[in-house]
């Protein structure tokens, strides 16, 4: 726990993916994000950056079994795992991106290795340090770093082996009889509100799910953070969709649409936004910038994120063509007015739910949940909201902080 001897007030908030988290599991979401949450703040009480916690909590939802991001991601139709990741500093407003990358266990530490080297490096000749790696040239580079790689099946487990078996036979199976229409099951490859609608797939229910399918989150995961110094940083990361083309590029490697992060600056609030859901719908929309743009300009945080959502999201032109539209954010706002330091965090989601942790300095334990969208709502149409207060008096002299939540 933060001891109070800093002005701004440490935080931390994570989510576990949107899409459909089953009720057995959900003490297993819950324990992920608050391992996450909880492994970020002994960063931020070590007075390290934002962008250093933002990277170990994304990390710690890396290497969870249960999340669709590193080791034990959803697979491609060739039968391998390929990351996206990404992380935002606010204070500098630089950027680190990997994509299609394989053999990562953490793509977000490359991530930020690439945001390091963009602040700390100059390359000669007037070369410009690269923001964002993609496929071969990203591994590489990675090893290049230092960083350890592995053979391409290391990430695949035994679990998400037998379910690519299955689904692959099944969309083969499908094809066979129709060409031009892959039919499969909703609640087998893309659950309950985490379907992607994309390309020749069209949900059905003709079969129930197996009971081991039950949970299903198939996008990004990621952290926001805010430092000893105020200042902030957002990371994301992803295994991408099931079956998909190998060297689909997901909205965590994009700029403006997995995560964004600016500090607070010329009396403008502070923000950090996370994104989950339908790739292509994130991407499409930019969901992260947007959903910033419109929290950094509304009165609250709350406000902002709803407006966006309805406007830019479920009513967007961009997406006018789909029916159901599938995606969820975390959006943090710092401001600090009168000598009150405040930080507002909302969350939404348009999915059947959506795993969240947060935690303040003065915390003893993280928060953790599963948001649900009401009882009758229909995933993709519906959005659902909830979020949380926390204000602390800044003080320059670094006397102890009182936090009203």
């Amino acid at each position: 726990m933060d001891d109070g001897n800093d002005r701004h007030l440490l935080f931390v908030a994570v989510h576990a993916g949107a899409g459909y988290h089953s009720a057995d599991k959900e003490p297993d979401y819950k324990m992920i994000c608050k391992k996450a949450c909880m492994q970020a703040m002994a960063v931020l009480n070590e007075k390290k950056s934002a962008s250093e916690a933002a990277t170990r909590a994304v990390s710690v939802l890396e290497d969870a079994d249960l999340t669709n991001a590193g080791r034990g991601s959803s697979l491609t139709m060739a039968g391998t795992v390929e990351c996206d990741a990404s992380l935002m500093d606010g204070s500098s407003s630089l950027f680190g991106a990997v994509g299609c990358i394989s053999g990562v266990v953490n793509p977000v530490k490359i991530a930020h290795q690439l945001l390091v080297r963009q602040r700390d490096s100059c390359l000669s000749h007037g070369r410009i340090p690269p923001s964002v790696l993609v496929g071969d040239g990203a591994r590489q580079w990675a090893e290049h770093q230092g960083f350890a790689v592995s053979e391409h099946h290391k990430l695949v487990t035994e679990k998400t082996k037998q379910l690519h078996n299955k689904y692959k036979r099944r969309i083969e199976r499908d094809q066979s009889h129709d060409s031009k229409k892959v039919k499969v099951d909703n609640d087998d490859i893309f659950e309950n509100g985490a379907s992607p609608h994309t390309g020749q797939i069209q949900s059905t229910k003709e079969v129930q799910a197996p009971a081991e399918d039950t949970s299903s989150v198939h996008d990004t995961v990621g952290a926001v953070c805010v430092d000893c110094d105020g200042h902030i940083a957002a990371a994301a990361s992803s295994g991408g969709i099931w079956l998909k083309q190998p060297g689909r590029l997901g909205p965590a490697a994009m700029y403006g649409a997995g995560c964004w992060a600016q500090d607070p600056n010329s009396g403008n609030p502070g923000i950090a936004v996370i994104t989950s859901g339908c790739g292509e719908h994130i991407m499409r929309t930019l969901l992260a910038k947007t959903c910033a743009e419109h929290v950094k300009t509304a009165d609250n945080a709350s406000q902002g994120l709803s407006s966006c959502f309805q406007s830019q999201f479920l009513a967007s032109n961009f997406l006018r063509n789909i029916e159901s539209k599938l995606g969820g954010a975390v959006a943090l706002k710092k401001t600090e007015i009168d000598g009150v330091s405040e930080v507002e965090l909302v969350w939404g989601h348009t999915t059947e739910s959506m795993a969240v942790g947060y935690m303040s300095g003065n915390n003893h334990k993280p928060k953790t949940l599963i948001s649900r969208l009401a009882g009758g709502c229909l995933p993709g149409t519906s959005f659902t909201m909830s979020g949380a207060h926390f204000s602390t008096p800044v003080k320059q002299d670094q006397t102890d902080r009182i936090q009203h939540e």
